[in-house]
């Protein structure tokens, strides 16, 4: 558990896994401005069964800001599985999820949840830490020593 002036950081249990499905929820509908339960039929059900059964194997972590028992954000992180991680031994994570709800915002809780999560995928071991990010959370994560990668992506769906 980490404190900070605006927030507590814990890491949750997997009976908790809904506080973080439904901040999901809310970071969909800031973000794109739709509702995620009719764009993704069934969404919530898969979201819990992933982190459920990765969290089981020690193989995620889901982490929330609160203050006064009240959630203010959220951040997910969890082992990559490619060929890197098996063939070579080289694992890495995936920071994902990461939401502070408007009030909560400026008070440096993103900044210590993505922490929580370096922090966590450290322990496991992994030499890097891979996300995907907003606009609005690429000062966040460069202010922590988040850089540009040479990944390159080509879109499927479009």
């Amino acid at each position: 558990m980490r404190e900070i002036a605006a927030a507590t950081i814990r890491q949750l249990t997997a009976a908790e896994i809904d506080i973080a499905k439904d901040m999901r929820h809310e970071m969909i509908l800031e973000l794109d401005g739709r509702d995620a339960d009719e764009s993704y039929p069934g969404w919530r059900e898969r979201y819990v069964e992933f982190y459920a059964s990765q969290m089981a194997r020690g193989y995620a972590a889901l982490f929330v800001a609160e203050s006064e028992g009240h959630p203010l954000g959220v951040a997910a992180v969890y082992l990559l599985k490619n060929h890197r991680s098996v063939i070579f031994a080289r694992r890495s994570a995936y920071v994902s999820n990461v939401w502070v709800e408007p009030a909560g915002r400026r008070k440096g809780i993103a900044s210590a949840l993505t922490r929580m999560t370096i922090e966590w995928a450290r322990s496991k071991g992994c030499e890097v830490v891979r996300l995907r990010s907003s606009r609005m959370g690429r000062p966040v994560y460069s202010a922590i020593g988040f850089t540009p990668s040479d990944e390159m992506e080509l879109r499927l769906d479009d």
